[in-house]
């Protein structure tokens, strides 16, 4: 008889807790992510009014192309456990994005986009919570200079500057590397979801760069972030390889990393 009840009181709880359970909401914040072909930062605004806004911004080229698609209240459906939002692009291809709580700091995002029975592109990324500018917007507006003198200057491939996206404590974050013939050289990682502009730089002289046809060892100063770059030439204007760092002999922190060049205008 005990154990009838206690079955019983078990089958209650489940089922007032299936009762109780509340729908996810999207609350007004903005949330950033890069997406898994490493190619595009994406910012999920969702504001106070029936207004939201949704952008792609390209890493390769220095951050200057973004794409902004707006939605409203109508275009988002939320269940217990996600939110769907639906939104129109060019040509008519509808992208949904299906958002679901990630560790209480944002949205593991699937996001899909198909054309009547056509699908086109499928991909999965994090987005995480910004309660103050977003990366892309703090690294344009401390790092400009950057991209601008890239732009104007001419030297010799592989030398040059180059932007993208480093694997940083098992994160997907923006990186740009500046690779010098003659001067001190610098790769620099920027992480999401900071308050402030943060930035983690490693160091090296020409001296510690060896250039090997396609393949280009560095080492750098840094002791726990980076101080080992092994990166390989792709293309013109793609490089590709891992960082690493050495502690007592072993490697520790590694990440892949992929880079683009800033082209001369």
């Amino acid at each position: 008889m005990r154990i009838i009840l206690l079955t019983l009181f078990i089958a209650s709880l489940s089922l007032s807790n299936i009762g109780n359970a509340k729908t996810m909401e999207m609350s007004p914040g903005l949330w950033e992510g890069i997406a898994d072909d490493e190619l595009t930062f994406r910012l999920l605004e969702i504001t106070d009014s029936d207004e939201h806004y949704f952008y792609e911004i390209v890493i390769p080229g220095g951050l200057k192309k973004v794409r902004r698609t707006t939605f409203t209240n109508s275009d988002i459906k939320c269940i217990e456990n996600r939110c769907t939002i639906n939104t129109i692009i060019e040509d008519n291809v509808t992208r949904t994005l299906t958002l679901s709580p990630y560790l209480g700091i944002g949205f593991s995002v699937l996001e899909s986009s198909y054309k009547g029975d056509d699908s086109y592109l499928s991909r999965t990324y994090r987005l995480v919570k910004q309660e103050a500018k977003s990366t892309p917007r703090k690294f344009v507006e401390n790092r400009k200079h950057i991209i601008l003198d890239a732009e104007k200057s001419l030297v010799e491939h592989p030398y040059g500057t180059w932007v993208g996206v480093m694997q940083y404590l098992d994160e997907p974050e923006l990186a740009l590397l500046q690779l010098n013939e003659h001067k001190q050289g610098t790769l620099s990682v920027y992480s999401k979801g900071t308050n402030t502009f943060q930035e983690t730089q490693t160091h090296f002289s020409p001296d510690n760069v060896s250039i090997n046809g396609k393949v280009i060892e560095i080492e750098a100063s840094h002791t726990t972030f980076a101080s080992n770059i092994l990166l390989f030439v792709k293309a013109e204007g793609m490089i590709h390889g891992y960082t690493y760092a050495l502690h007592k002999g072993y490697p520790v922190g590694s990440g892949e990393i992929k880079l683009y060049r800033i082209k001369n205008q």
